[in-house]
């Protein structure tokens, strides 16, 4: 049965390891330094490195009903302050099962593990950049207190990042064009790693409003690529359930798939490729309502939950491999 999925040789491509650090500074480019405190209680952080987001497609299926109106941000207030919690969940599982048994719909849901993070969220008016292909016009600043993490034996390492920042610059429909991570200086490599993972899954789901006019009822989609271990091809739709002066409510369905159609098996003892695994059918199962204050920069309640199901086929046609990856964001407490 599939030996090379045997301790000794499973592929790398396979394997469940924490990339994010590596992706942010492989892909980086230079911010402005973020040496001193956010605040003058929060620990001291490391320079900013900062990860460029590639520009989403965004096509309205529907434009809605009633008032229609162009939905945009406005919470530029230097002085203001929104609270909140984030809550960000990441699960994997993987098994080998025979090819006549494979359920090819995506669960709802899996085990995770889950960050809470209190946050305090500024917005600013963003200063022009030109190593931006879409000019941002709000330069958001989140700051970490205290998180906790579902998994107890990294509790030292989730404690060391209290007063990690994140930075986000967006425009005024939503739309991110740079992200900056500044861990503590104290913080550990896997502390930063888990932090940086986890809100890579947090902003890969930004609500970006179309430049037309909307009204309830209003559907869209927002395309974009999701990089994380392996690069997905990713499609929000969100649909408005309700308008009321500046807040909005949204249903928010998810859907993913690989952006390539085969992966190479490689050997860990060996480093040399022993075979290939080819995408034979991949789907999403999700469920998500959010309500948004456009006057504040985060989500104000909700929560958006999906599991993205991968079936692969290699030489052996009496077997599959079956990935699930599920992921969750919430607001408030949980």
């Amino acid at each position: 049965m599939l030996k090379r999925f045997s301790h000794h040789s499973s592929p790398r491509v396979l394997s469940r390891k924490v990339v994010a650090s590596a992706l942010a500074l492989t892909t980086a480019l230079a911010l402005a330094a973020c040496s001193s405190s956010a605040e003058p209680d929060s620990p001291e952080v490391e320079q900013a490195v900062g990860l460029a987001v590639d520009t989403p497609r965004v096509v309205v299926v529907d434009p809605g009903t009633g008032d229609l109106q162009r939905l945009q941000y406005k919470d530029i207030a230097p002085d203001a302050t929104q609270e909140q919690t984030i809550n960000i969940a990441e699960g994997f599982a993987q098994s080998v099962v025979n090819a006549d048994s494979v359920d090819q719909q995506a669960p709802a849901g899996g085990d995770v593990t889950t960050f809470h993070l209190p946050v305090k969220a500024t917005t600013e008016e963003a200063e022009f950049s030109d190593q931006e292909m879409v000019s941002a016009t709000r330069d958001i600043s989140l700051l970490f207190g205290k998180p906790t993490y579902t998994d107890l034996s990294q509790v030292e390492d989730v404690n060391s990042t209290e007063g990690f920042t994140l930075g986000i610059r967006a425009t005024d429909s939503g739309q991110h064009t740079t992200l900056s991570f500044a861990a503590p200086v104290d913080s550990t490599e896997t502390g930063r790693m888990l932090m940086e993972q986890y809100l890579l899954t947090f902003t890969s789901l930004p609500i970006v409003f179309p430049s037309d006019d909307i009204g309830v009822g209003a559907k869209w989609t927002v395309d974009s690529r999701v990089t994380g271990e392996s690069t997905l091809l990713q499609t929000v739709t969100y649909t408005i359930t309700g308008i009321d002066g500046d807040k909005v409510n949204l249903d928010v369905e998810v859907s993913q798939r690989p952006s390539m159609g085969a992966l190479e098996i490689t050997d860990e003892e060996s480093d040399e490729t022993t075979g290939q695994l080819t995408v034979l059918n991949s789907n999403t199962t999700s469920v998500g309502t959010l309500e948004v204050d456009l006057t504040q920069p985060l989500p104000t309640s909700g929560q958006v939950s999906w599991t993205t199901r991968v079936i692969y086929g290699g030489s052996n046609e009496q077997v599959r491999v079956v990935q699930d990856s599920t992921s969750s964001v919430s607001f408030g407490d949980q």
